[in-house]
């Protein structure tokens, strides 16, 4: 039994996907919990410190319904200088979407990801539904180059 139970019991190791053979999500929250565990805040941050957003985050909280993409890039530009105003460096990250992800897996079970796409992406075109428009990985593709360029 114990030789038995040293090899994997299906096609895929059951950390990474579920017996059907779905991929597993993870829980973000729970790591980053587990990162914090051992640290302890400052009660102020040196002078010379740098800011760290996750631009994908600060989109998502952008209100950009029947905004043009000019005005949501300004807006997003303003949001960062605004998170970053006591920093001397500001580093904005946006995620990586991969065609194949346990979030395009999720996506596609959940029938979400279809809908408008969008291949170029022009400062004065207007967003008519920003979450919905935030809903495929390659309109947000085309949004973080719009943004690095605009």
């Amino acid at each position: 039994m114990k030789d038995v139970l040293s090899h994997p019991l299906g096609p895929l190791p059951w950390s990474l996907a579920s017996p059907d053979g779905t991929m597993r999500k993870t829980n973000k929250a729970a790591l980053a919990k587990e990162l914090k565990k051992n640290i302890q805040p400052v009660e102020e941050i040196p002078q010379a410190s740098a800011c760290i957003i996750d631009g994908m985050a600060l989109v998502q909280r952008l209100k950009g319904d029947h905004k043009t993409f000019s005005a949501v890039a300004e807006a997003l530009l303003s949001a960062v200088l605004n998170e970053g105003r006591s920093s001397e460096r500001i580093d904005v990250v946006f995620d990586d979407y991969r065609e194949v992800s346990i979030k395009n897996a999720e996506r596609e079970q959940r029938g979400q990801g279809s809908g408008c796409e969008y291949r170029n992406i022009q400062p004065e075109h207007k967003v008519k539904q920003w979450r919905k428009f935030l809903s495929s990985s390659s309109n947000k593709q085309a949004f973080i180059k719009f943004v690095s360029s605009e």
